[in-house]
């Protein structure tokens, strides 16, 4: 897998946290790059590591796992708590603090699984779509449009777009210029204008050959120049297999 899952460990027990990386790390999906059994520890860590979830216990030194969950609210996408000590009182400040994935030790490594790809979800979606703004800046950079003119940012969306739901490159003015004009507050027609012209700024400043190998038979016979649809929807395709590949 080209992305594992990133997860750090707050809890106190050491032959607990060594039983957990085993388990997580068995599948291949999860790594787990951290643990601490302090608080304040660990919510420096979750800052500075960035994982995609945190599990914790309820009782940890310096700051409890409640605290620590708050705190990383925004922060960390995934938030798990998993604990052995379960009163009434500790029930209640879940339900208060909205802990919505909570396990009681102990609990089957399957359940724990579980509950890790649930956590994720958020944090993989987020991770993703990185990768994807990514790809779609390196590639218009490669091709030579710059990054400053008005068109490059509805370009940029446009591919995005594609990317997520190819059906749009067939649909420009039904579906994707609107679509675009809504999100950038202007109108579809601009959007449209717009995009032309960044294509042909791209197309007097970019390399021609490194233009000729990215787009191959994309290309208009008249001016040699790709349409907006043609140019949007060769890069999403292109890209799309190079990342596809690049997960295999």
């Amino acid at each position: 897998m080209a992305d594992k899952i990133r997860v750090l460990l707050a809890d106190a027990n050491e032959g607990y946290c060594a039983l957990m990386k085993s388990v997580i790390e068995s599948t291949g999906e999860f790594e787990l790059v951290a643990h601490t059994g302090h608080g304040a520890e660990a919510l420096s860590l979750a800052r500075q590591l960035r994982p995609d979830v945190v599990v914790t216990d309820a009782v940890l030194s310096g700051i409890d796992g409640f605290t620590l969950l708050r705190q990383l609210e925004g922060t960390v996408p995934g938030r798990v708590m998993a604990t052995g000590f379960c009163s009434q009182s500790v029930l209640l400040q879940a339900v208060r603090e909205e802990v919505r994935l909570f396990l009681l030790k102990p609990f089957t490594d399957v359940l724990m699984l579980e509950t890790l790809r649930r956590a994720c979800g958020a944090g993989v979606e987020r991770r993703a779509h990185a990768r994807l703004e990514a790809a779609v800046s390196g590639a218009l950079r490669d091709i030579g449009m710059p990054a400053h003119i008005k068109g490059y940012p509805y370009t940029r969306r446009a591919i995005l777009m594609v990317m997520e739901d190819p059906s749009l490159a067939h649909a420009l003015t039904k579906a994707l210029y609107p679509a675009l004009a809504r999100q950038f507050a202007t109108t579809p027609t601009c959007v449209e204008r717009s995009i032309r012209s960044a294509i042909d700024q791209m197309w007097l400043r970019g390399d021609a050959e490194v233009q000729r190998a990215f787009f191959g038979a994309a290309l208009d016979v008249d001016g040699g120049k790709p349409a907006n649809g043609r140019f949007i929807a060769a890069v999403a395709e292109k890209l799309r297999l190079q990342l596809s590949g690049s997960a295999a």
